[in-house]
């Protein structure tokens, strides 16, 4: 992946705040709230029970999703013709980060351990189904657009996405310009 230097005020997932261990690696909090952050063009990762924001991002993982648009907000939206927050993913924290085929575990409360979730060689980084997940053919892509729509809306079909069993949320610079809502 290409270095890159984050917008001033970006709370990455390594700086946040206090978390919990589970399973030996420290976790987010357990439902979290996802939009987009134009100022730092990036993610924003709120903990739903707080409503604080927990760090910035520029991919996340979420399960047991919802899609969630505050008519207010969007109403807002359309008369003043000024992006505001009201468009959300609400879920299950699963995984916050970049893209890696590293991953680290806590091994005997102390020690960090480096692992490796693939081993796909001379493929396409971008396009290995291990790696980057939402490359596979299982996974749809979705999009909101206030002018447009009422909800957020499957990118092809244009029918609205209310809920999902597992969404890949990613900023535009997680890997390229491509889709920027993934679910199944």
């Amino acid at each position: 992946m290409r270095e890159r230097e984050e917008p001033k005020g970006f709370i990455s997932w390594a700086d946040a705040g206090p978390r919990k261990v589970v399973d030996g690696c420290e976790v987010a909090p357990n439902r979290v709230k996802v939009y987009f952050n134009l100022q730092k063009d990036c993610l924003s990762v709120i903990d739903a029970e707080t409503g604080l924001l927990y760090c910035h991002a520029h991919r996340v993982e979420l399960r047991n999703a919802k899609f969630r648009v505050q008519p207010a907000g969007r109403e807002r939206v359309i008369r003043e013709k000024r992006k505001n927050v009201h468009a959300y993913i609400v879920g299950d924290c699963h995984d916050i980060g970049d893209v890696s085929k590293e991953r680290f575990r806590l091994v005997d409360n102390e020690l960090f351990e480096k692992y490796s979730i693939c081993d796909c060689g001379d493929k396409p980084y971008d396009y290995c189904e291990e790696c980057v997940p939402e490359s596979s053919d299982e996974f749809r892509g979705g999009c909101y657009n206030p002018y447009k729509y009422k909800t957020f809306v499957d990118d092809v079909e244009k029918t609205p996405i209310l809920k999902s069993d597992r969404v890949i949320v990613r900023d535009k610079t997680a890997i390229g310009s491509h889709y920027n809502i993934f679910y199944v």
